[in-house]
């Protein structure tokens, strides 16, 4: 029987019964992604996961995505077998980039379209630390139903210089280094390119970044530029049809649909970023650009080709400030924003020929305030509000085609109540909010903002051996909005009736002298409450893409003071195939995944062996049904993998 999860009643009980068996201490880790100013994590009312420098390092993950995937909860796509993916949290399965916001050094990397940020040009050398918020924050707004996931760099002075190279060509480069102790300066550079497991899936990234910066005391200011560039080939799906007993995803999973699509991505970020205290006030400004450039190019069966240019300019201003009166602390900011986005795409073959432009504009300005009051020594309570004023257009062809004006509000009520020194509880209630991006507005101009009402309760606390943080959550969505694949004909993106998503999330980790162990599973239930499209009846239906069952183990050992051997269990459950809304076709079949490294440190020159996939199973993470018949596609992943690498600190 699956847990209900519509009340606060399971959480408080589980902490009742757990009180008397735990005995540890609170942690005092500072976060900045929960309201966007520095804050302790055990005093939010919100589940918080914090990857450390130490975490990267000793983890057995080769990249960014690797290593987000071991976390709790955490869903990871991937249609193009690169180093890139799509993230999420909570289970919104194909609509996750719009529900799960990603950011860097707290600038956000979403952009106002169906796209996933672009990943694999963040070097794990790079990061300080990454800290992921689940569930809707009125500080961040649209977007962030599902959490929040802040990749922070790391500043100060010292480098590393590190070099890896591993199966199918891959090879690696990273350098990155900092100067200075009051006028400083951040370099770091990136470079990864690989022949790809598949043929026509050769992939190649260049990223840079450079940061002036300059401190006095409190006050801190500093001036960003950063620029990656992504070439992939796409090796495109492996078809499999029931009805004939054809199978590439078998009989040829390493093969390619096309030798000649092709794409390119290239992001730039122009960045500045003001903090200092004056008194008891904090206060930060972020002023941001990011330009991003796209090109594709795709071949059909009928000699066909599709062509696309996408030009994103988004600019962004977000001043807020905190204020400590003692039990009472308050933090509000304003953001304001402007995303301009110019397409062009065209199809040639023999038989038809078409062309299309398209601008879109979306304008918002929004106010948020958010405070907390220790009512009592160990109890604190919090509430928050922000509302948005959002002005979307669109143009095809130069035709107005789209003009919508929104007023979105979030709403948030938090309670974190510590019941002794051994044992903390957390409960919060919730309403966020997204809205319709330029993809989506495209053909479906009468869009409305998709609502969420979210509660979630859960406990920290210390085993005699160990950590241990479970939480519940249940999110009741109303005017989702996502693709039907039954209406219209060839389907449209469309405001859903009513959906939920509901589930169990519980991380443990123990330390004891050389031997680190780690577990995590999570329970998640994503469904249509109700609707009935073009005869189609999906009421209690699964939401594709969203395993109910996923998992890790990972274990580390150091053998002596110099060598270690992490590996990792990587677990994931079957889910729908994307297009299968009624729940009638073949599943997506779960897969587990093993990852080992072995790591030896030699003075500031650390040496590493990995092995990604030792099991060498044949999965796949994402895949998508015809709408008419019992056929899909599938998009393999990787099989065993050896990577060596080197790395100089200084």
């Amino acid at each position: 029987m699956h847990p209900r999860l519509t009340s606060l009643s399971a959480a408080m009980m589980l902490a009742s019964l757990a009180t008397s068996a735990f005995a540890a201490e609170q942690t005092q880790t500072l976060v900045v992604t929960a309201n966007r100013l520095p804050a302790a994590a055990a005093d939010q009312p919100v589940n918080i996961s914090v990857i450390s420098r130490e975490d990267i390092e000793r983890s057995a993950a080769s990249n960014l995505i690797a290593l987000l995937e071991g976390v709790v909860g955490v869903t990871v796509r991937n249609s193009d077998g690169t180093d890139n993916g799509s993230i999420d949290l909570r289970g919104f399965g194909i609509t996750a980039a719009s529900n799960t916001l990603i950011l860097l050094d707290g600038i956000k990397l979403n952009d106002n379209d169906l796209s996933s940020p672009k990943l694999s040009g963040m070097a794990l050398d790079r990061l300080e630390r990454i800290e992921i918020v689940r569930g809707g924050a009125v500080a961040w707004g649209g977007g962030s139903t599902g959490g929040v996931i802040n990749l922070i760099t790391r500043q100060g002075p010292g480098g590393s210089v590190s070099l890896r190279a591993g199966s199918h060509q891959s090879r690696e480069l990273f350098a990155g280094a900092g100067f200075g102790t009051q006028l400083t300066l951040r370099l770091d550079g990136y470079h990864q390119e690989s022949d790809g497991f598949r043929r026509n899936s050769a992939h190649k990234t260049n990223a840079g970044s450079a940061t002036l910066g300059w401190q006095e005391g409190d006050t801190r200011l500093s001036l960003g530029l950063a620029r990656d560039e992504h070439e992939n080939r796409f090796a495109g799906p492996r078809a499999v049809n029931p009805a004939t007993g054809s199978n590439e995803f078998v009989t040829d999973p390493w093969g390619s649909s096309n030798l000649a699509d092709h794409g390119d991505i290239d992001n730039t970020r122009y960045t500045f970023h003001g903090e200092g205290k004056l008194g008891q006030a904090r206060w930060v400004v972020d002023l941001s650009r990011r330009e991003k450039d796209q090109d594709s190019y795709f071949e059909d069966a009928y000699d066909g080709i599709s062509q696309a240019r996408n030009e994103i300019r988004e600019n962004r201003f977000s001043p807020r400030a905190a204020y400590d009166f003692g039990a009472l602390d308050l933090a509000a900011g304003v953001d304001i924003s402007r995303s301009v986005a110019n397409g062009s795409s065209s199809y040639t073959s023999p038989f038809y020929n078409s062309s299309g432009t398209s601008t879109s504009v979306q304008q918002t300005r929004a106010f948020w305030l958010d405070g907390g009051y220790a009512v009592a020594v160990g109890t604190r309570i919090t509430l928050g509000a922000r509302t948005e004023r959002a002005e979307q257009t669109l143009h095809s062809s130069g035709l107005l085609t789209s003009d919508r004006k929104s007023s979105p509000l979030a709403l948030q009520l938090g309670l974190r109540h510590v019941l002794s020194p051994e044992l903390s509880l957390y409960a919060r209630l919730g309403k966020s909010y997204r809205l319709p991006n330029a993809d989506e507005l495209a053909f479906s101009s009468d869009l409305r903002t998709q609502t969420s009402r979210d509660l979630e309760a859960g406990l920290d606390a210390r085993l005699p051996l160990g950590k241990l943080r479970v939480s519940l959550f249940n999110l009741r969505l109303n005017d989702e909005i996502a693709f039907q694949p039954h209406v219209n004909g060839f389907g449209a993106n469309i405001n859903l009736q009513p959906t939920l998503r509901r589930g169990l999330e519980a991380d443990w980790s123990y330390q004891a002298g050389s031997l680190s162990l780690g577990a995590n599973l999570a329970w998640q239930d994503a469904e249509f409450r109700s609707g009935i499209y073009a005869g189609h009846n999906v009421a209690g239906k699964q939401v594709p893409l969203v395993p109910k069952l996923q998992g890790n183990l990972q274990v580390g050992w150091a053998f002596s003071e110099a060598t270690r051997l992490s590996a990792s269990l990587h677990g994931v459950g079957d889910s729908r195939l994307d297009n299968d809304q009624d729940n009638t076709g073949a599943k997506l079949a779960g897969y587990g995944t093993v990852n080992l490294k072995l790591s030896h440190q030699l003075g500031d020159l650390q040496l590493a062996l990995s092995g990604q996939n030792l099991a060498d199973k044949r999965y796949a993470t994402y895949g998508i049904k015809s709408t008419t018949a019992s056929n899909y596609n599938l998009y393999p992943m990787p099989g065993r993998r050896w990577f060596a690498s080197a790395a100089y600190h200084f």
